[in-house]
């Protein structure tokens, strides 16, 4: 069975390079592409990506799905998902990594609350109610080793999976958080929310990953060229 279930896989690399292949004679842009990713770069980076998409290339189709780090790379290793923007570090020797972007965390507090210190430090947060994100997130084990570093322990009343969850939360006043800037600044910014930078600085990068053997068509191709591009800018 487990001789079986390699030759499919075999198989299955060398129909995708045909498929390729083919693809490459034509002057459409079209196919379907599976993308995974975590909620904060879905809600707060892909839209403007996925709209520019859509409208230059009718024909394709992008699948997204959101979720863990651990779960899109494992689905891009099996050849489930094209490619996953996901948060490193990601240590695979089948897969290409290449980062995009490093993204700034915050903290982030209800306005209803007592002004919060210039200088946001572990050891405050750590004497605070916390709302942050559920332990298997990669997110949340590079804030929980920020905690570590400097030699506290966060302790969290509620652990969630949706950012914008966390935000109502700590807009409701039940406690504060550490987010990705990039969910709570620029337009559209939760009015009772207050944020403040981090002492010291934390932050992610983000990256996109997929199979080293995995055959690059017309589809993927402008889709990994969309996303690289957004990040960048």
């Amino acid at each position: 069975g487990l001789d079986l279930l390699a030759g499919i896989q075999q198989v299955n690399t060398a129909v995708d390079g045909v498929m390729a292949a083919m693809a490459s004679h034509s002057s459409n842009v079209e196919g379907r592409v599976t993308l995974g990713t975590g909620a904060t770069a879905c809600l707060y980076l892909l839209p403007q990506i996925l709209r520019s998409l859509r409208i230059r290339f009718p024909r394709l189709s992008v699948v997204v799905s959101t979720g863990n780090t651990a779960d899109f790379v494992k689905a891009v290793e099996g050849n489930t998902l094209d490619l996953a923007l996901v948060t490193l570090p990601v240590k695979r020797r089948a897969l290409v990594t290449t980062p995009l972007l490093n993204d700034e965390f915050v903290a982030i507090a209800s306005r209803r609350e007592a002004p919060l210190p210039a200088k946001i430090t572990p050891a405050f947060l750590a004497r605070r109610e916390l709302v942050l994100f559920e332990p298997a997130a990669n997110t949340r084990v590079i804030i929980d080793q920020w905690f570590r570093d400097a030699g506290h322990a966060p302790k969290p009343i509620m652990e969630l999976g949706s950012v914008e969850a966390i935000k109502e939360m700590v807009a409701a006043g039940l406690g504060c958080s550490i987010l990705p800037a990039m969910a709570v600044t620029g337009p559209g910014q939760h009015p009772e929310l207050v944020v403040h930078p981090l002492h010291p600085r934390l932050q992610r990068t983000l990256a996109l990953v997929m199979r080293g053997d995995k055959p690059v068509n017309k589809a993927l191709h402008q889709v990994i060229a969309a996303i690289t591009q957004r990040a960048g800018n």
